[in-house]
């Protein structure tokens, strides 16, 4: 006699109310004693002979575009045959419209692409694409949940790319749990990784994210995959941010930006239009211009600060959008420590505008120029941008990448970089470059002392 979970598969000898792997309450069913052999030993999982690395052919292994320039580079130049991709994002973020657009750039260059929705129906899928203005002979749509037909589809339409939207709805044959359980979650995974690997096929999973902002389901399925991308953004903002983090075939940590639009998602070409704040006239106080990295695409972004006293109403607030509210409240105690001015009776807002959100350091000395800007009331310069990490004693600190960052800046019409002095000085053609290094001696460059 056995029991197993039907949440998570967890099996015991004996029953309990509760199950200890899981937490779940009443899963626990008797199940058979002999436990079906999905993976067991006599069941090959490619079936290829063993091979030393020099025997290996690498010339076979050939990318494919997928029709969308960014989405090539996040995923570091193409499409690799056999690869597994998860797709993640919230409800409604884009997620099935962005993989639609891919789906038919690829039907257009003559190869076969199958859509598996396990969600809705065809003529539901066929609204949207419609929608989108989407339409193409090889493009194979089937609105199915269980493995086995999936494989059948496969067979018959022997497909380049396939498409499953979501994983959270596949059920595999041999599968043990609920519809949607971590076990039955796993378990379809493994049987699609196994299908799409054995056919050189690559295969988009589509997943739905949790509340904290991981993919739903356990995190080994995140490690079963090749590559792993979020799609990010507010459904009430016109842009998405896709990124990478996780990629056995190229970088990690690479950001695209799309554009919502009646259309579908456009690529934006220069994301640091979207960024800048538009000003008539000279910019007011507490605005600062940082150049970022998302990736290893330089950005530049608008830092807004508001610094106004409390009144004597209550605690100081302090409030940020976009950034690390803690990184700001260290930030502000080297300011008044360094600086000894007096920021402790003030309410304190920071935000990138854009709504773009930033956990790089890179961004420090802009976030204290912007305080400092609002505090003294005093704008500064629409040309100069700032770029540069603050340590505890007020000193600046480099940051990677500082030449791409001033380049870029440049290319947008900035004259002036206010950057951390190091050991080696950074010159750029065109820009005057100010290395400083404390930031009193920034906020003099900046007519902020």
């Amino acid at each position: 006699m056995a029991f197993a979970c039907s949440e998570c598969g967890h099996r015991s000898i004996k029953w309990y109310g509760r199950c200890p792997s899981c937490g779940a309450w009443d899963t626990l069913t008797e199940a058979e004693n002999s436990r079906k052999q999905t993976g067991s030993p006599n069941r090959p999982w490619l079936g290829e002979p063993v091979r030393t690395l020099d025997q290996i052919d690498l010339a076979a292994v050939e990318r494919r575009l997928s029709g969308i320039g960014e989405v090539d580079r996040i995923l570091g130049g193409g499409l690799v045959p056999g690869s597994v991709i998860l797709f993640g994002g919230e409800p409604g973020i884009g997620k099935s419209t962005l993989l639609l657009q891919v789906a038919r750039a690829i039907a257009s260059d003559g190869l076969n692409v199958l859509f598996v929705s396990g969600e809705e129906s065809e003529s539901q899928v066929k609204l949207r694409a419609t929608r989108l203005g989407i339409e193409g002979e090889r493009l194979y749509l089937l609105s199915e949940q269980a493995m086995d037909r999936i494989e059948a589809a496969v067979e018959s339409v022997q497909p380049t790319v396939m498409i499953v939207d979501s994983i959270q709805t596949m059920r595999a044959v041999d599968g043990e749990g609920a519809d949607g359980g971590v076990r039955q979650l796993r378990d379809a995974c493994v049987a699609l990784i196994r299908l799409a690997k054995s056919r050189q096929m690559t295969t988009f999973l589509v997943g739905h994210v949790t509340k904290e902002g991981g993919f739903a389901g356990p995190k080994t399925i995140e490690h079963l995959v090749d590559v792993a991308v979020y799609l990010e953004g507010s459904r009430t903002d016109e842009f998405r941010i896709l990124r990478s983090v996780k990629n056995r075939f190229g970088p990690t940590h690479e950001a695209a930006v799309f554009q919502m639009t009646s259309r579908g998602l456009a690529e934006v070409q220069d994301p640091s239009s979207l960024f800048l704040g538009a000003h008539r006239g000279e910019p007011p106080p507490g605005a600062v211009v940082v150049p970022i990295l998302e990736g290893t695409r330089p950005i530049l972004v608008e830092l807004q600060a508001l610094v106004s006293p409390t009144g004597g109403y209550g605690v100081p607030q302090r409030r940020c959008t976009g950034v690390d509210v803690n990184r700001v409240m260290l930030l502000l105690a080297v300011v008044e420590k360094r600086m000894s001015v007096q920021i402790g009776g003030a309410d304190v807002y920071v935000s990138v505008a854009g709504g773009l959100d930033i956990r790089e350091r890179a961004t420090d000395l802009g976030i204290v120029s912007a305080i400092v800007s609002s505090l003294r009331n005093r704008p500064i310069d629409q040309r100069t941008a700032v770029i540069g990490e603050v340590g505890l004693s007020g000193e600046t600190r480099s940051v990677r990448r500082l030449v791409e960052r001033i380049s870029e800046a440049k290319k947008l019409g900035y004259e002036r970089i206010i950057v951390p002095s190091g050991k080696k000085s950074v010159h750029v053609e065109g820009v005057d470059v100010s290395p400083v290094e404390t930031i009193i001696e920034a906020m003099e460059c900046l007519g902020l002392g």
